[in-house]
């Protein structure tokens, strides 16, 4: 019986490991602990621990059952949208506004902001990002009215994208992940209440047991953040003004220009004084110098022509 025990957890310890290396998550990979925990737990009971009752089988349900609930189970989609507003500069501004107001207006639990940045609001071209989540029903009846909006503020849809991501995979073999985890922590905690063998038994349980605990809170966050990327829908908007191509902003280098002239012409004078205040020192010190230099040269030359020739 004991001999049965223990290859019991050795199977066990394999189908983890198993599944470990089969199933893994793309975002936010969480460490593996089962190995060393079930050999705690095998070495433990040869030590004399209670035995603890074998694993609870893993409940199935139609998304994560065998491989034909598998092959039933429904796509899991993540949807992404993307769109180029191009509005008059005198409304781009309202427009931005308004379509915050609108996710605000459909509460937190219909509609979220997650960024929304603009540029220049009252210049002659300013520029706005919008990116919110929401549920795809809010996102729909968005979408549908978005064209309409736009045209009456009398602007275009410049361009628009959609994405689709299929999370299918991860959910899903994240999902018998995580039983599998719990099933070998409540294993633990079980032995751990009936165990009545050495304390360090009892520490390397314990600390096993902290060491899946903290691996299924790990992979539960990266499941619910895959669910709300299911769940939601995000729709990023950019918002850019509509120049004509007699609008003076095509002339603003010009203007620029001209208005920067005095400017320019004011730094260049105090420069050039500047020039001449750093030089006028070294002036009086090498002007002189050169004087002298000539006047010795010249001295020179007069004495060699009076010299008389041998």
């Amino acid at each position: 019986m004991f001999l049965r025990q223990i290859a019991v957890i050795a199977t066990f310890s394999l189908i983890l490991a198993a599944c470990g290396s089969e199933h893994g998550f793309e975002d936010g990979q969480a460490p593996v602990y089962e190995a060393s925990a079930d050999y705690a737990v095998a070495e433990t009971r040869a030590r004399g621990a209670s035995p603890a009752p074998p694993p609870p089988p893993a409940p199935q349900s139609a998304s994560t059952g065998a491989g034909s609930d598998e092959a039933e189970q429904a796509p899991l989609l993540a949807y992404s949208y993307n769109y180029g507003l191009r509005l008059p500069s005198r409304v781009l501004a309202d427009v931005h506004r308004a379509h915050q107001e609108a996710c605000a207006a459909a509460g937190g639990n219909v509609c979220r902001v997650i960024s929304a940045t603009i540029s220049d609001p009252d210049g002659e071209r300013p520029y706005a990002m919008l990116d919110i989540r929401a549920r795809p029903d809010w996102i729909a009846s968005f979408r549908e009215r978005l064209a309409g909006e736009v045209s009456e503020a009398g602007g275009n849809i410049q361009s628009q994208n959609t994405s689709v991501d299929d999370l299918t995979t991860q959910i899903v073999d994240g999902e018998a992940r995580l039983r599998a985890q719990s099933a070998l922590r409540d294993r633990l905690q079980t032995l751990l209440e009936t165990s009545d063998g050495p304390m360090a038994d009892i520490l390397a349980v314990e600390r096993e047991l902290a060491r899946v605990q903290a691996d299924i809170d790990a992979r539960a966050s990266v499941i619910a953040a895959l669910r709300t990327r299911v769940e939601t829908s995000r729709l990023t908007l950019s918002y850019q003004p509509i120049v004509s191509q007699t609008s003076p902003v095509r002339f603003n280098p010009i203007m620029r220009a001209l208005e920067d002239f005095t400017d320019t012409l004011s730094e260049g004078i105090a420069n050039v004084i500047l020039f001449i205040a750093v030089l006028l020192p070294w002036l009086i010190l090498i002007v002189p110098a050169i004087l002298v230099i000539r006047w010795l040269w010249g001295r020179r030359k007069k004495n060699k022509k009076t010299v008389p020739a041998a």
